[in-house]
């Protein structure tokens, strides 16, 4: 029998530390179960129902518990960016879409995504940049056409605008939102009397024999919803006929001054006060205007002017008082305040205004904002904005309990008020309810109210 040699110590004396660093990672290292397409999905559609609900702020950790369980999966960070965009939190929606889009995402596929979330903060350079090469592959793309059209309003390209508008109705002809916008821009009184019952009993559907401009009566209506934007190109429509009024260069004037179109709306402004020396809005418009440019001498100027003419409206007051607040004179704002207040005695609407100045400028006095806040909850009792009000100052004042008791008032009246759910949180804070703070500073957060 023929005897082996015993290998040789240094020949195989790296194997047996490399077996037992084997051995013991086997034993110390538990083995993870692959993730599942089941487990993600569970976690989807709980986020899904958590967004549903209007619990925004869970929804937002289930779906970033997704990504974390699914790193390489770009579906969870795309339904991430979708709830942002519910949310109304763009930028974060944004870096979402971006992120899903390193991830393997089609950035092609998810186009709407970014002109929507672009549209939401505001950025209509880009929105037009990229709407634009969107329908350059898709002429009919409905979205990009509706935002496209936003942005030439946004621009006051009112003549670029009505030519969107158009291929966005014949893209889209059911769309009431595209009929509407092209039907005002066109304009097109016919279109507008059939989809709009509102319209129908106004001057542009009445058979008038062209004694009332009907853009008047329309601008009106785009004011009180607040779009400036369209309001603007249908009043410049008006203010070039030949029956223009001063109200309509005055309303265009403000009109443009929303849309920072600066030295065009002074000028409007100014052809108002012109036109009708006698006319308060003129003077009141111009006012405010000029408040917004920190030219507080010729402000005051106008809005007394406003003031005079029309002695019982309390808006020139309330400008008043911020005016003299901008040259620093504090000790006469309150008697601006005062006349604002007795100028609408039973208009709840003015006395939560004027509690809102004082309130947000720290102007606490021995009569104010306390008498403004009492009006309003006297005027309107049910009225959870007056509550919240209330709220505000008691805690501004060093009185936590009654605050909370005042903001309790405000969310059980009014349940959506995001900013009572957050000042609740400060004043249950500062009585050292720190749990219940932190959930009514989630809540308010999942309502939009970011201070």
């Amino acid at each position: 029998m023929i005897k082996r040699p015993a290998p040789h110590p240094q020949r195989y004396g790296w194997l047996i530390p490399l077996l037992l660093t084997l051995l013991l990672v086997s034993q110390c290292t538990p083995v993870t179960p692959p993730v599942t397409p089941d487990v993600v999905a569970e976690s989807l559609r709980a986020a899904a129902d958590y967004s549903a609900a209007g619990e925004y702020t869970v929804a937002e950790t289930t779906y970033r518990a997704a990504i974390q369980t699914a790193p390489g999966d770009p579906q969870p960070i795309l339904e991430l960016a979708r709830l942002y965009l519910l949310w109304q939190r763009p930028q974060a929606g944004l870096a979402a879409l971006d992120d899903a889009i390193r991830q393997g995402a089609s950035a092609h596929e998810h186009a709407d995504l970014r002109l929507e979330l672009l549209a939401q903060a505001g950025d209509w350079p880009q929105v037009a940049h990229q709407a634009t090469e969107r329908l350059h592959a898709y002429p009919n793309d409905a979205i990009a056409l509706k935002l496209l059209t936003a942005a030439y309003l946004q621009d006051y390209q009112c003549i670029a605008a009505t030519t969107v508008a158009r291929r966005w109705h014949e893209a889209a002809p059911d769309d009431r939102d595209a009929a509407l916008t092209w039907g005002l821009l066109a304009p097109d009184a016919l279109l507008l009397c059939e989809i709009d019952a509102r319209l129908r009993e106004t001057a542009l559907c009445a058979e008038t024999n062209g004694e009332a401009d009907p853009d008047i009566e329309l601008a009106a209506a785009l004011i009180r919803s607040g779009n400036w934007p369209l309001a603007a190109c249908v009043l410049t429509r008006a203010a070039t006929s030949s029956a223009a009024t001063a109200e309509t260069h005055a309303w265009l004037g403000e009109a443009l001054t929303r849309l920072g179109r600066l030295a065009e709306a002074e000028e409007h402004l100014v052809t108002a006060t012109t036109l009708a020396p006698e006319m308060p809005l003129g003077w009141l418009l111009l006012g405010t205007y000029y408040l917004g440019q920190q030219q507080t001498n010729a402000a005051r100027e106008s809005l007394l002017r406003a003031r005079a003419l029309d002695p019982h409206n309390p808006a020139p007051c309330l400008a008043l008082a911020e005016a003299t607040a901008q040259a620093g004179r504090y000790d006469e704002v309150d008697v601006w305040v005062a006349a604002a207040l007795d100028s609408a005695p039973t208009d709840a609407d003015i006395a939560k205004a004027a509690a809102r100045f004082s309130l947000e400028r720290h102007l606490i006095h021995a009569e104010y904002p306390f008498r403004a806040i009492q009006s309003a909850i006297q005027l309107a009792p049910d009225d959870g904005e007056a509550h919240l009000l209330l709220g505000q100052f008691r805690l501004m004042t060093g009185d936590p309990r009654a605050a909370v008791g005042a903001l309790d008032t405000a969310i059980e009246l009014a349940p959506t008020l995001g900013a009572a759910h957050y000042y609740r949180g400060l004043a249950l804070q500062a009585v050292g309810r720190s749990n219940d703070a932190q959930q009514a500073f989630i809540r308010a957060a999942d309502l939009g109210y970011r201070p």
